[in-house]
C-alpha cells in the first residue's frame, strides 16, 4: 500500500528539527519527505493522497511505561476515577453490579478510587464495601494500584478474616481487635488478586485489543508495557501466548515492547528456559526489558525515602527487595540477555536501583547498556547526576506532576519537593529521558503529559505560574520524550521516533500546532488521524459519524 500526506506541517523530530510539508510512505516505511509538489510528483499512480489542510504532524507517540492489559481489563470493571466521596464510590459500584447483572457470589472488580480528596479523609474499608453488597466478592483497587480494599464476604471466603496473613513486604491492615479492615497494601494486594479466577488467553487477547484501539485515538503507535503484574489475568506464559498469537495473526493494533515483570527467582528461571532475549520478536511485538520494582507509590507512603515522611515521621516507606536481592536479580536478568528497567519513586528506591546497576556498568565501560529507572519522582541534589554517570535512562511519567502537586510537599516537605519531579535537571545533566503515563494509573493521552511537563500545573490549572516553573520543559523537549526518547530507551531509534526516510510510517495528525499555540491550550489538542505502518488506523472525523 502506498500513502502520501501533503499540505501539512510535519515536524520530523530529526536531529536538525526539520519541518516538511509532505511525506510519502509505502509498505509501512517512509519513502520520501519534502514539499507537497515533490511528494505528489513522486507518488505512484495507485497512491492515496491525503491533503492535511495545513495540519501539524508529529511522529507517533511512543509511551515508555504503561500497563496495557490492566487498562484493557479495567474497561470491564467499575470505573471509580471520578468518585469524589465514599458515598459516590458505593453508589458507583452498586450501579455497576446492577447494569451488568452480576449474580450473587460472583466477583465484582473496580479500580481508580483515590481518597485524597474525599471529604471523609480516609481509605475505604470492608464496612464501606459491605454497604455495596454482602453477597458479592468485591475487590476495588486504588488509582495507583498499590492498595486493594475488599468486603467482609471476600475476607471470609478466602479464609483471611480469622487468619490475616503477616507479610514481610506489603501489609494487611487490621483494627484494634486484630480483625482485617479489608485494606491490603503493596505486595499484599496479591493475597487478593492471585485468588480471583483467571481470564485465560482468549479474554487476555480481547483486553489487549480493546486497550490498543483506545490508545490509537490519542496518536499512540508504540508502547512499552508491563502486563505480567496483572496476576489476575493468568500466568506470564499465558500473557505471552496471547501476544504471540495476536502478532502471528496480524491482529496487534499497535507496536508492543514487552516489559517482563518477574519478581521471583523461580519465575525468572521459568522465563529463561524460553530462551527469549531483549529485542527478540517482530516489528509489532518485541521482548523488552526485565522489570523490577524498587519501591511503591508516593500517595500510599510506600515510596522508599532516605529521610522520614514529612506527614508521617514514623515511616521511611518500603523497599520491595533488600539491596542484595535486587542486585542478584538484576545480574541474573543481564546475564540472560535482558536489559533491565526498575520503578524507583522515592529517593531511597532510586538510590537502590542505581546501586544495582553500578557493578554491571562498571564492568562494561563503553558498552551501550541503557538500563532504566522509571518514575524518578523524589530526587536529591546528587541522584540525577548518578543517572548521567551510569548512563541510565530516566523514564518519566510526565503526567504525574499534574496529580502529585497536591501531595508532594505534604509527603516530603517543601525542600525535598523542590528537588522532585525535576524533569529539566535530567536534560541539563545530559540524561536521556523517555515519557510514559503508567496507564491506567493516569490518563494515557500524551497531551496531558506534555501539558504537565511544559506548564507544571495541576488538573485545575494551578498554580498559574507553574509549580517550580524553572523545571518546565519546552514543548519540543516534551514531544521528544514521547518520541525519540522512548525509541532510544528501547534500542529502536533506527526505526522509529522520528519521521525520516526508512523509518516506520507511524505518525499523528494534530488538531492544532502544538509548537505554536498558547501553551496553556496544549491539553485541549486532539489527534485528528493516527497513521500506523503506513495506514490510517484512526480518523476522528470518521469515528464521529
Amino acid at each position: 500500500m502506498e500513502l502520501a500526506i501533503v499540505n501539512g506541517k510535519c515536524h520530523t523530530m530529526d536531529d536538525a528539527g526539520t519541518v516538511v510539508e509532505a511525506i510519502a510512505m509505502k509498505d509501512g516505511r517512509i519513502t520520501a519527505t519534502g514539499t507537497s509538489e515533490e511528494i505528489r510528483a513522486a507518488a505512484g499512480p495507485e497512491a492515496e493522497i491525503i491533503d492535511l489542510g495545513g495540519k501539524t504532524v508529529v511522529p507517533g507517540f511512543n509511551d515508555s511505561h504503561m500497563h496495557l492489559l490492566s487498562y484493557g481489563h479495567s474497561k470491564s470493571m467499575a470505573y471509580l476515577d471520578d468518585c469524589g466521596s465514599m458515598d459516590e464510590l458505593i453508589e458507583t459500584v452498586k450501579k455497576h453490579i446492577a447494569e451488568n447483572d452480576i449474580p450473587a457470589g460472583e466477583w465484582v472488580e473496580g479500580r481508580g478510587w483515590n481518597e485524597t480528596d474525599y471529604p471523609e479523609g480516609r481509605l475505604p474499608n470492608r464496612h464501606d464495601l459491605d454497604k455495596i453488597s454482602e453477597d458479592h466478592m468485591i475487590a476495588l483497587g486504588r488509582s495507583c494500584s498499590f492498595i486493594c480494599v475488599v468486603n467482609t464476604k471476600t475476607l471470609k471466603e478466602l479464609g483471611l478474616y480469622d487468619n490475616p496473613p503477616k507479610r514481610e513486604v506489603g501489609s494487611v491492615e487490621v483494627d484494634e481487635n486484630g480483625v482485617p479492615t479489608g485494606v491490603f497494601i503493596g505486595e499484599a494486594t496479591q493475597e487478593i488478586y492471585s485468588r480471583i479466577p483467571k481470564l485465560g488467553v482468549e479474554k487476555i487477547k480481547k483486553a489487549i485489543v480493546k486497550a490498543c484501539n483506545d490508545y490509537l485515538t490519542a496518536g499512540i503507535t508504540s508502547v512499552e508495557t508491563d502486563d505480567f503484574e496483572l496476576t489476575r489475568a493468568g500466568s506470564f506464559q499465558e500473557i505471552l501466548q496471547a501476544y504471540f498469537e495476536l502478532d502471528r495473526d496480524g491482529e496487534l493494533p499497535l507496536r508492543i515492547y514487552k516489559m517482563l515483570y518477574l519478581p521471583e527467582k523461580k519465575l525468572m528461571e521459568e522465563f529463561f528456559k524460553m530462551g527469549l532475549k531483549t529485542g527478540d520478536g517482530s516489528p509489532f511485538f518485541r521482548i523488552g526489558a526485565f522489570k523490577l520494582m524498587a519501591d511503591g507509590s508516593l500517595g500510599t507512603r510506600c515510596s522508599a525515602l532516605l529521610e522520614p515522611y514529612h506527614d508521617d515521621p514514623s515511616t521511611l516507606g518500603e523497599n520491595i527487595f533488600p539491596q542484595k536481592e535486587l542486585n542478584e536479580m538484576t545480574r541474573m536478568a543481564y546475564d540472560h540477555g535482558l536489559n533491565v528497567v526498575m520503578d524507583g519513586m522515592g529517593d531511597r528506591g532510586i538510590y537502590m536501583a542505581l546501586k544495582a546497576f553500578e557493578p554491571i556498568v562498571t564492568e562494561n565501560r563503553g558498552k551501550d547498556l541503557r538500563f532504566g529507572i522509571d518514575h524518578c519522582q523524589i530526587t536529591t541534589e546528587g541522584l540525577i547526576e548518578e543517572y548521567a554517570r551510569l548512563g541510565v535512562v530516566g523514564g518519566l511519567e510526565l503526567v504525574f506532576v499534574k496529580s502529585d502537586i497536591e501531595i508532594a510537599a505534604d509527603r516530603v516537605g517543601d525542600h525535598r519537593a523542590s528537588l522532585s519531579y525535576n524533569w529539566k535537571r535530567f536534560l541539563d545533566n545530559g540524561v536521556h529521558i523517555a515519557a510514559g503515563c503508567d496507564s491506567p494509573v493516569e490518563d494515557f493521552n500524551p497531551m496531558y503529559g506534555i501539558d504537565g511537563a511544559v506548564n507544571r500545573r495541576d488538573w485545575s490549572d494551578l498554580p498559574e505560574e507553574g509549580w517550580y516553573p524553572e523545571q518546565c520543559l519546552t514543548v519540543e523537549q516534551a514531544v521528544r520524550a514521547y518520541t525519540t526518547g522512548s525509541a532510544y530507551a528501547s534500542f529502536e531509534e533506527d526505526v522509529k521516533g522520528s519521521l525520516e526516510v526508512g523509518k516506520y510510517a507511524d505518525m499523528a495528525v494534530l488538531s492544532e500546532d502544538i509548537f505554536a499555540i498558547d501553551k496553556k491550550k496544549i491539553k485541549d489538542v486532539k489527534v485528528e488521524k493516527t497513521i500506523l505502518d503506513g495506514k490510517v488506523v484512526f480518523d476522528r472525523a470518521s469515528a464521529a459519524e
